[in-house]
């Protein structure tokens, strides 16, 4: 009986078997990277969200050992523009690091492009680059942004000064204010927003806090000082591609909100006959704290 020999067993891959593997593991790397790429942007604003509950505790804090007030005011050194003070004295940052409630510095918005705060550089703040080195390296440092409710709370009829000062406005938030208004509604902090040509030590800062009403002394909130922090849409004239952002309210609790018109801010539409939120709808409070709502008109509280 006659055998025939068996072929020699092959050693390796042809060519074209090594492009096919090839191919397909470069089609799963690409349906992978964005689902990694989102689920890795999602713990980032998870961390975020957290850094924002911590703070609520913490001025939760203050405000039992403060008299209900929830902070000692805003982020901002300018005393000569009737402001606050020295920001390792003055303002909510100084409250939370000097209770040792937490410590801004240490918890950044680690999605937001920005890193300081526009109060440590020369646009608005009194402080050289070695003095604002020393304050970030003490803790005195943070990219979220204050709104003005928690800074300034509303406008104080006979005061002096704009509505930013702390003589023109009832200064820091107390509680007393948010007895005609859903709590869950009035924001405390939020993602800053950063413009491209802000820097403070090279890098890019935030905007330290609101600027309050539009229009006139009662007139709705306007919040374009926050800005998105995450997520990946087009490119905006900001110099980022993000879309959404985080913000603390008076409850504690914390929600995002997206940039739907992607201009990089939160901004009022002011074409109609009432100015309206283009972005932040009715979830966010932006009338007169006292009332409850907004006022009839921006020159009085009606």
């Amino acid at each position: 009986m006659e055998y025939k020999q068996s072929p020699r067993a092959r050693s390796g891959f042809t060519l074209i078997e090594l492009l096919i593997v090839i191919s397909i593991i470069s089609l799963l790397i690409a349906i992978l990277l964005p689902a990694l790429s989102a689920a890795r942007e999602s713990g980032l604003e998870t961390k975020c969200r957290a850094n924002l509950k911590a703070f609520g505790q913490g001025v939760m804090t203050y405000a039992q050992a403060n008299d209900e007030f929830l902070c000692s005011g805003a982020f901002d050194p300018q005393v000569s523009n009737r402001r606050d003070g020295p920001v390792d004295r003055v303002g909510w940052v100084a409250d939370q690091v000097n209770s040792k409630a937490s410590f801004p510095a240490t918890m950044l918005c680690p999605s937001n492009v920005a890193i300081y705060n526009q109060k440590l550089g020369t646009d608005g703040g009194t402080y050289t680059p070695n003095q604002a080195k020393e304050l970030v390296r003490r803790g005195y440092n943070t990219n979220y942004t204050q709104s003005w409710y928690m800074g300034r709370t509303e406008y104080k009829p006979g005061g002096t000064g704009n509505l930013k000062s702390i003589t023109g406005t009832f200064w820091a938030l107390h509680t007393s204010f948010l007895r005609s208004v859903d709590s869950s509604r009035v924001p405390l902090l939020g993602d800053g927003r950063t413009d491209s040509g802000a820097f403070v030590l090279g890098q890019r800062c935030v905007k330290t806090m609101g600027d309050g009403p539009y229009g006139g002394a009662y007139g709705p909130q306007d919040y374009r000082d926050f800005g998105p922090a995450h997520g990946r849409a087009g490119w905006t004239s900001k110099g980022h591609d993000r879309i959404r952002a985080n913000m603390l309210f008076a409850d504690g609790h914390a929600g995002f909100f997206k940039d739907l018109d992607r201009d990089g801010e939160f901004a009022l539409e002011d074409t109609g006959d009432q100015p309206r939120q283009k972005d932040l709808g009715s979830d966010v409070f932006d009338g007169v704290l006292t009332l409850g709502r907004r006022s009839m008109t921006a020159a009085a509280m009606e």
